[in-house]
């Protein structure tokens, strides 16, 4: 009887979360209006330095700055029952702070795979003369975003594609629901700069605690720079956009070499180990 409920249980936590994460709301537009106290978190929630455009051609959304050169580029990845636009507020931030930023519509992105198919669409558009994104894309500066199911995907899409440098995971499904839901998690196969995030309120909690994010950090086994850290009373739904500071941040200090950015992370004075919004930060590998 035990198993059974066990098992009825985990069937009842695997269709609530697909139920769940179907009804994430849209970011709201102006979700980043507002002021924290910490500096290099108050800095890099607001808007960056350039003008955004946007493109939707071939199956990708591209958010672009209006800056002229090569620049970093992010490919995000969609958590379940969603599509790019529903993060439009979110790629336009991170492109607002000179990234390009690439999404597509596939809500059972898990395996990563189509996130590889948009990463390739957006370099083909890079190559076409004429094209907004001609010579647009430094392919050395490349990273993956994902949220929930889409950080599986962030990670898988890592895991088989050495191009990416950096890679930011936000609540990572535990494993025994990613066993549940017959999807994968190739984390032990991650060689690049990882931050993961989660929420501490109940459901998020249940999708990605503290001791699945800890069996994450550890299964990253090489010398590669891993930071962990919990937003407090944070729920699942909100964690991508309340934590979007220390992911631009992150994004910044890696694909672009910021140093004011290095200090939420790394130092004896590093901010987000202090800052009371957040908690259960754990740094490896610095």
């Amino acid at each position: 009887m035990t198993g059974e409920m066990i098992r009825f249980g985990e069937c009842l936590l695997r269709w609530g979360t697909l139920a769940y994460c179907s009804m994430f709301p849209a970011v709201r537009q102006f979700y980043n209006h507002k002021i924290y106290p910490c500096p290099v978190e108050q800095k890099y929630h607001a808007n960056g330095y350039c003008r955004v455009r946007y493109i939707h051609e071939n199956g990708v959304h591209v958010f672009l700055p209006d800056v002229i050169g090569k620049m970093p580029m992010i490919v995000m990845v969609n958590g379940t029952g969603l599509k790019a636009l529903h993060y439009r507020p979110v790629f336009e931030h991170l492109a607002s702070w000179g990234f390009i930023v690439v999404g597509n519509d596939d809500s059972n992105a898990w395996s990563g795979d189509s996130a590889l198919q948009s990463l390739e669409v957006a370099l083909a558009m890079g190559q076409t003369p004429n094209h907004d994104l001609y010579q647009c894309i430094d392919a050395d500066r490349l990273g993956v975003v994902g949220h929930s199911q889409g950080s599986l995907g962030a990670i898988n899409a890592a895991s088989k594609d050495g191009r990416f440098k950096v890679l930011y995971a936000a609540s990572v499904p535990k494993q025994s629901l990613v066993q549940n839901l017959r999807w994968r998690c190739e984390i032990e196969n991650i060689h690049i700069p990882t931050l993961l995030v989660a929420g501490t309120k109940c459901i998020d909690q249940q999708i990605s605690p503290l001791a699945s994010m800890h069996a994450l950090g550890d299964s990253i086994t090489t010398d590669s720079p891993t930071v962990l850290g919990r937003l407090a009373s944070v729920e699942h739904r909100f964690v991508l956009h309340e934590g979007d500071a220390y992911m631009t941040a992150w994004l910044r200090y890696w694909l672009c070499g910021d140093q004011y950015a290095r200090t939420a992370f790394f130092g004896p004075k590093a901010e987000l180990s202090q800052n009371p919004r957040w908690q259960d930060v754990s740094v490896k590998h610095t």
